[in-house]
């Protein structure tokens, strides 16, 4: 078989493709969930592999855009059967975390995806990340959005005025 280069480098641009096809996201998809529900602005923090995809964005303010219906309880989103499609949710006497629980207590179906979605995305966040994440989930008040068609979830952090969306195996 004589060798052609025209072959070769067909060959590895083709993988380099499947390689990044390998991302969860790229990170101009990432922005565009999390600026469906925030006005977001510099990257903080950017991460996505097959299995998850991290990121932190700046916050350029504390209020969750219209395009999600806001919720100030896990009794409300499950009354209003939202917990199919996308929503947010804040409780100014509970944390990101406690809602979590609450959900598990309440919808456990809702609640391991919230998990999954979340906590998967673990492998794509360094220790700033991390770091970033725990604060999210325990400041309160804070803003859930989750979306279950996006398989993915966004935290507004107000007090680091950051906000930390994950995506995890569920979809």
């Amino acid at each position: 078989m004589k060798y052609s280069p025209s072959v070769f480098h067909f060959s590895v641009l083709a993988a380099l493709a499947f390689v990044a096809a390998c991302d969860r996201h790229s990170e101009d998809e990432a922005r565009a969930i999390a600026a469906q529900w925030f006005d977001i602005g510099e990257t903080l923090h950017f991460d996505s592999r097959r299995p998850c995809t991290a990121a932190v964005f700046r916050a350029q303010s504390g209020e969750v855009k219209s395009r999600v219906p806001l919720f100030a309880s896990v009794e409300e989103v499950i009354g209003n059967r939202a917990q199919s499609d996308a929503f947010a949710i804040s409780n100014e006497d509970m944390s990101v975390d406690a809602l979590f629980v609450a959900f598990m207590e309440t919808d456990r179906a809702t609640g391991l995806a919230l998990q999954e979605t979340s906590l998967a995305a673990r492998a794509c966040m360094d220790d700033a990340t991390r770091q970033d994440f725990y604060s999210a989930l325990t400041v309160s008040p804070s803003v859930l959005v989750y979306s279950a068609p996006d398989g993915a979830i966004a935290i507004l952090d107000p007090v680091r005025r950051h906000v930390v969306m994950t995506s995890g195996a569920v979809q």
